[in-house]
């Protein structure tokens, strides 16, 4: 089965948009806050060099950057 991960941050409208499509479609996925896991929004610039959210990772592969309504 595979993982999806979203990294997002508070008030950020396009990560609202991706999480509620995804929602939508019946993906399941782990939503990451990078406002609140510094960690997490250092792993995003350093691992996939995404300077934007939201990031969807699956399977540890980048997806997109920023959101364009894929999933």
């Amino acid at each position: 089965m595979s993982e999806t991960i979203i990294y997002t941050k508070t008030g950020c409208p396009y990560c609202q948009k991706a999480l509620a499509d995804y929602r939508a479609k019946g993906i399941s996925f782990k939503e990451i806050n990078t406002s609140e896991d510094v960690a997490a929004k250092l792993l995003v610039r350093e691992k996939y060099g995404a300077t934007k959210v939201p990031v969807i990772v699956r399977d540890g592969k980048l997806i997109s950057t920023g959101y364009n309504g894929g999933g």
